[in-house]
């Protein structure tokens, strides 16, 4: 059975750069070599040692062509994951959820007129608008939520100043609503965090207006539950 190095990386054995010439592998084989060789260290270096001349006998022959093109390809391949993973995960507005149903508050008799979000609150507990919904295994990377809002834009054609605009139907604005896309860098992702935006930061342009100062939203993460194998009589 051929040795392997316990290392993959033999420029990393050798502790040279990619790249490095001939006489760099030589000089960092012979300084190595000293540090490791059983008998001049008189210490149990032997596996050590063999890595080391193993990586010297590859990168000084002419199996290093061959190394170094698996080596680039290896590396790519890293490169591309590690990219990958930094890009945020957009997930679907499917994933976001209302805290509270309409339905649900209006059988409670919290949809009353005069009854204010912050009564609604102190009645079901609830402090957060909305919840966004996370599998464990999206935490690993930063997330992207789309949450759609609802707005109100002013009317471009008569800025509020016409009561008979055939645009607004007088109004002076229309109700509309924008998906708006907020981040949640990787190191902030827990289950149950409750996270608070400004929504004057996410304005499009000075004639949109946010129902909603801010906006409260709520992390929810799932564990996956693997699947047990049934028993087939």
């Amino acid at each position: 059975m051929n040795f392997v190095p316990p290392k993959n990386d033999l420029y990393e054995i050798l502790e040279i750069p990619f790249g490095a010439t001939t006489e760099e592998i030589k000089s960092s084989f012979r300084r190595l070599a000293k540090q490791t060789h059983p008998d001049i260290t008189k210490i149990n270096s032997g596996l050590e040692f063999q890595s080391i001349l193993i990586a010297y006998q590859i990168l000084t022959s002419d199996k290093r062509k061959s190394y170094d093109d698996i080596y680039k390809k290896n590396y790519a391949i890293q490169f591309l994951k590690r990219k990958l993973e930094e890009q945020p995960l957009v997930l679907p507005i499917s994933r976001v959820r209302f805290s509270t149903g309409i339905l649900d508050l209006a059988k409670r008799g919290l949809m009353r007129k005069g009854f204010r979000n912050k009564d609604r609150r102190k009645v079901t507990g609830i402090n957060y608008d909305l919840m966004v919904d996370l599998k464990e295994t999206e935490t690993q990377r930063p997330v992207i939520a789309v949450i759609p809002l609802t707005v109100r834009i002013v009317c471009r054609d008569c800025m509020g100043s016409d009561p008979h605009c055939p645009s607004c139907a007088g109004k002076g604005s229309y109700k509309s609503s924008r998906n708006l896309k907020f981040e949640f860098p990787q190191s902030t992702i827990k289950n149950g965090r409750i996270f608070e935006f400004d929504l004057s930061k996410f304005r499009p342009d000075s004639f949109t207006h946010f129902k909603k100062k801010s906006l409260r939203v709520k992390l929810i993460i799932h564990k996956i539950i693997p699947c047990r194998a049934r028993n087939v009589v």
